[in-house]
């Protein structure tokens, strides 16, 4: 098992999804089950949607420019965002995963899965023009964290969507951050970019096992010596909200990194007894119990699958 703080949530969402998400899905299983939750897996809403195309043209376009030194204009992030928005439009719409043979690989930057489409429904024009403007606003925000940005361009090294992993407790741990960035003679910063409309919730315990999965991981080969030297406690986390400009810094004390740790621990121990040691191929979904809130049940991309078992 591979713990992960977005499985270590769904898990207590809803351990039924977390199941189907983490045991039973497979792009290369020929088991039609494992397959079929495999490519329900990939269905996103159309929030999650925006959100992602707002993550990729950050994580491409402009880290690539940073990392050059170049300017960053509106026009060209937009443009680079409506090209995303138009052809991932065209493969949800079209249910291209759905292609017999198709790949992530084969599909490019195009491929993505829309529960609407899915379940047969339409969406809206309004409430694409919606998703469209709030791409448009999150990166016209971002352009105006002229803060940020400075920030940016004195890091030595940006690392974008990096997997760290590491063990703790014989469990083994991954961490994908948004943005790293790596200084001569500070602190790495790590930066988590959130696009919501009002960004009330705290994200701290997310970042803090960023935090901990940065300075315990085996270091990638690009990674700077000097990490070696940082504790949790001395990295440098930034919580972004695109959409109402928002920045949220937080620093960890010795205690947070011990209740994260605890935190992790205490997860990772709930979901290794609801495995209960058993291998996935003696386990059925009927040994996992389901949300009892409605509203996560309707949201769930399993629930198709999840309902022929009730």
């Amino acid at each position: 098992m591979v713990w992960s703080f977005s499985g270590s949530r769904t898990f207590r969402k809803c351990q039924r999804q977390w199941f189907f998400k983490t045991h039973v899905a497979n792009a290369l299983a020929k088991d039609e089950l494992r397959h079929e939750a495999y490519l329900l897996s990939k269905l996103q809403s159309v929030s999650a949607w925006r959100g992602s195309i707002v993550d990729q043209v950050l994580s491409t376009h402009v880290v690539t420019s940073l990392r050059r030194n170049q300017s960053i204009s509106a026009s060209t992030l937009h443009r680079h965002a409506r090209q995303l928005f138009e052809e991932q439009l065209d493969f949800a719409r079209q249910r291209r995963i759905r292609e017999p043979g198709m790949t992530l690989k084969a599909a490019g930057t195009a491929y993505v899965a829309l529960q609407d489409f899915e379940d047969g429904l339409t969406i809206s024009d309004e409430e694409l023009d919606q998703a469209w403007s709030d791409i448009q606003s999150a990166l016209t925000s971002f352009l105006n964290m002229r803060d940020l940005i400075q920030m940016l361009r004195r890091a030595d090294y940006l690392v974008s969507q990096r997997a760290l992993s590491f063990s703790y407790n014989s469990t083994s741990l991954r961490m994908v951050p948004d943005l790293i960035a790596f200084f001569p003679t500070e602190p790495p910063t790590i930066i988590d970019w959130k696009v919501h409309a009002y960004g009330m919730q705290n994200y701290r315990l997310q970042l803090a096992s960023y935090a901990i999965a940065l300075t315990q991981c085996k270091p990638h080969i690009d990674f700077p010596e000097t990490l070696s030297q940082y504790s949790p406690q001395d990295v440098r986390l930034l919580e972004v909200q695109l959409l109402t400009q928002v920045q949220r810094q937080y620093s960890l004390t010795d205690a947070d990194v011990e209740a994260t740790y605890s935190f992790i621990a205490r997860s990772a121990r709930e979901m290794s007894l609801a495995v209960d040691g058993n291998k996935v191929k003696t386990l059925t979904p009927l040994d996992f119990p389901v949300t009892l809130d409605p509203e996560e049940c309707q949201r769930c991309p399993f629930r198709s699958i999840c309902w022929e078992y009730s």
